[in-house]
């Protein structure tokens, strides 16, 4: 005789209740949800950024030009403009 196979024990989620009346469990995450912040009308969706940093970036980005080029030819002031105009449009996305 073939021996009987023991079944698979299958089992819902928690937080699915077979009653539709019956609210999911709260989470932690739910727990530490912040409130968003009302945006002033005509304020753009990105942060506002430093001219600190903005000039950082602006830097950094035209490191990476001048890198990606090995450092050979090129002209520092032209990265540095395509770097700007790369951050600017970035910034204003």
């Amino acid at each position: 005789m073939a021996e009987e196979q023991p079944k698979k024990r299958v089992t819902k989620p928690r937080e699915v209740s077979a009653d539709p009346k019956v609210a999911p469990r709260a989470t932690a995450r739910d727990a530490v949800a912040v409130p968003k912040k009302p945006r002033a009308a005509g304020r753009s969706k990105s942060p506002q950024v430093s001219a600190a940093d903005r000039q950082r970036m602006i830097a950094e980005r035209a490191y990476y030009l001048a890198e990606a080029r090995s450092f050979v030819g090129g002209d520092c002031q032209a990265d540095w403009y395509a770097a700007e105009s790369w951050i600017d449009a970035h910034l204003s996305a």
